[in-house]
């Protein structure tokens, strides 16, 4: 019947017009919040000239999003006032919250922060153990950070696999809940940027632990142009 191939038609538009939109690119960008200031290949200076360098239509970071209206005082997070915000300020970015808003927040964070305090409590020797492991992984990796490329590589990334993988085993389920609802909230909305802004670059700014899981899930994310962020950094 003619009115069935007409409403075929209609319903497949919408599938139509995705299908031929330009794909968005994206480069997700590691920070080191506060450790900017322990490895001077890349201080905020150089995180600077790394987001400049490449040239994004679109942000999406590590914040809540309250916190792009109100500009609080960033004791961990110290990239975001003396680097990120000025940027913001003199390009124009279109900028993405990546951090839940209230009370989601609460309700991912809760129960994982209650999941280690509990794992802290009943099991000091390994808490301890995993600390010394921490501590000597990042100063191994401060070793290895000899350039913006080289915390967003495929060393780093590694590195971060195994100590999460470590750390699931440690402390259980609830640690693997957590970290993958957390990262997937940023996931969902890098998502949501990727779709409302067709043919855009998109730069992804977060936490270097998290850069690993946000690459593997990009990857095969339709409507993604996934770059390599060393070989993205080293272009002339």
């Amino acid at each position: 019947m003619p009115w069935r191939i007409l409403l075929g038609l209609w319903l497949a538009l919408p599938i139509m017009a995705a299908a031929q939109q330009a794909p968005a690119t994206v480069v997700v960008l590691d920070t080191l919040h506060r450790m900017h200031a322990d490895v001077p290949a890349y201080d905020n200076d150089a995180l600077g000239r790394a987001i400049e360098k490449l040239k994004p239509d679109v942000l999406c970071v590590e914040l809540q999003p309250d916190d792009l209206a109100t500009r609080p005082s960033e004791p961990t997070k110290q990239e975001y006032p003396a680097v990120i915000y000025p940027l913001i300020d003199r390009h124009r970015y279109r900028v993405y919250a990546m951090e839940p808003a209230e009370p989601l927040y609460g309700a991912i964070l809760a129960p994982y922060r209650g999941n280690t305090e509990a794992f802290d409590a009943r099991q000091p020797a390994r808490a301890e153990a995993f600390g010394r492991y921490s501590e000597g992984l990042y100063a191994a990796l401060k070793a290895h950070w000899t350039s913006p490329a080289a915390v967003n590589d495929a060393t780093t990334d590694t590195a971060f696999r195994a100590k999460h993988a470590l750390q699931e085993a440690l402390m259980g389920p609830a640690e693997h809940a957590g970290w993958e609802a957390w990262n997937g909230h940023f996931l969902d909305v890098v998502r949501q940027a990727v779709r409302e802004n067709p043919g855009k670059r998109i730069v992804v700014t977060v936490g270097a632990e998290h850069g690993y899981w946000l690459r593997e899930h990009l990857r095969n994310t339709a409507g993604v142009r996934l770059l390599d962020t060393p070989a993205a950094l080293r272009e002339p």
